[in-house]
């Protein structure tokens, strides 16, 4: 008989590393998280002009995979998740604002209820999709699978599904945009980011004391379980369960979890990071500006480039585009602007005189002259990113391949005898419920081998 795991490390206290942690160390098993930086990953909190803001993911969309995380732990919610006025926000396309969902007023809201129509025999086995370990043998997979191939029929990219379903310029135009949601253009992106605005639209939270409540609730989970979680602890060399940490310290583990990027992980392992440079997901700069006043904004808007071509070729190019693919999240004297660049490792600010324009186009397109003016403002850039393990400071990692992507997961599971991964490598751009449902599709899995 196999000899049960007692202790396992897990490299990377990011979201999906603590609330893996969680889980394990909830059957009894002693568990040790090594953070090279401090504890959340993207999400951490930033200051300006005297606000707090929290960085990272800035939507909570599909909470079911959070309720079904929680129930795994028998905990509580924590989080108190208030709707987000306006869902995904107003999206600024070249025919006109639109806000996603479309409101019963507005004069596509038919062609709305035509997509959602398209894509709603898919949302009851979103959650079976986001939580179930993709195999063959697994019911609630299979099922899920086949709704998934019934919605999206031949079509493997995002722009090749929006294209044959011919909606209104305006509605196609937001859903391309949409599709960036893994830091990829439409003709890049599964098809099935071109289904997530009908399937989540309606559900976008936010907990009532901000994002930072997220790491707030895993950091209390895990202490309660008895994890431990060591922070400003880089580990520099895995070598079967064993780990080298950065002063010289030597760890072993019954079983290691990597919660890293995958080109990191390959490094510690001595291997060679063979992903090219046209095959990584962007990078960003995050702007976060103090107001002397509330901005009157919707709480999202969302710029789209105004060339998708053009956008696509300077992303692989590693050049900036003329413009780019903005964020824009108020909440009352706080603005967050978040401007899409390519994973190039390269140091941006306020003052750059391309991250000029982009903040005037802002301020042109949102009808809010003057708006950051003389706003206290701190910003995190694609050196940030890059600092945290990913290529160039690549968000989502590596781009996969169309046919491994969506919930067909570009990366296994189970990497070696003893080493495993989960995270945003494994499960890129699907925001928190690919997160926390990769954590639990790793911990049913290792369960199954007796961990």
């Amino acid at each position: 008989m196999k000899s049960p795991v007692e202790s396992v490390g897990i490299l990377g206290g990011g979201l999906a590393g603590l609330a893996l942690a969680c889980l394990l160390a909830g059957r009894g098993h002693a568990v040790t998280v090594y953070e090279r930086d401090r504890a959340g990953g993207k999400l951490r909190r930033a200051e300006a002009g005297g606000l707090t803001f929290d960085t990272g993911p800035s939507l909570f969309t599909f909470p079911e995979v959070w309720r079904a995380l929680l129930a795994r732990l028998g905990e509580p919610d924590p989080l108190e998740l208030r709707p987000l006025p306006g869902g995904l926000g107003v999206q600024h396309t070249p025919f006109g604002a639109l806000p996603l969902p479309v409101p019963p007023e507005h004069p596509l809201a038919g062609e709305w209820q035509r997509y959602v129509a398209a894509v709603s025999p898919l949302r009851s086995h979103l959650l079976a999709l986001l939580t179930t370990p993709p195999r063959l043998t697994s019911p609630d997979f299979l099922r899920a699978s086949r709704a998934l191939a019934g919605v999206l029929g031949p079509h493997l990219s995002a722009e090749s599904w929006i294209a044959a379903h011919d909606f209104a310029p305006a509605l196609a135009h937001a859903l391309r945009t949409q599709a960036l949601n893994a830091g990829l253009p439409p003709q890049d992106a599964p098809a099935l980011y071109a289904l997530l605005p009908g399937l989540i639209g309606a559900e976008v939270y936010r907990p009532a004391r901000g994002m930072g409540a997220v790491l707030d609730a895993l950091l209390d989970f895990a202490r309660r379980r008895g994890v431990t979680v060591r922070e400003g602890t880089e580990v520099t060399r895995l070598s079967g369960s064993q780990l080298t940490l950065s002063g010289g310290e030597v760890c072993r583990h019954d079983l290691l979890v990597s919660a890293l990027d995958p080109a990191r992980l390959a490094r510690l392992r001595g291997q060679s990071d063979a992903s090219p440079l046209a095959r990584r997901t962007v990078s960003g700069l995050a702007l976060y500006f103090a107001l002397a006043g509330e901005s009157g904004l919707p709480a999202t808007s969302v710029l789209p480039p105004s060339d998708f071509g053009v956008f696509r070729r300077s992303l692989h190019a590693g050049t900036l585009p003329p413009d780019t693919l903005t964020l824009v999240h108020a909440e009352g004297r706080k603005l967050a602007v978040l401007l899409t660049v390519p994973a190039l490792s390269r140091h941006l600010n306020s003052g750059h005189p391309w991250v000029q324009a982009q903040l005037r186009r802002v301020e042109t397109v949102l009808h809010a002259p003057g708006l950051l003016q003389g706003a206290a403002v701190t910003a995190l850039d694609p050196l940030h990113y890059a600092a945290g393990g990913h290529p160039g400071g690549a968000i989502y990692g590596a781009a996969a391949p169309l046919w491994r992507a969506g919930p067909f997961h570009p990366q296994p599971y189970r990497l070696a005898p003893g080493l495993w991964q989960v995270g945003t490598g494994v499960h890129p751009g699907g925001g928190l419920p690919a997160i926390f449902g990769g954590a639990l599709i790793v911990d049913g899995l290792l369960a199954l081998i007796r961990l």
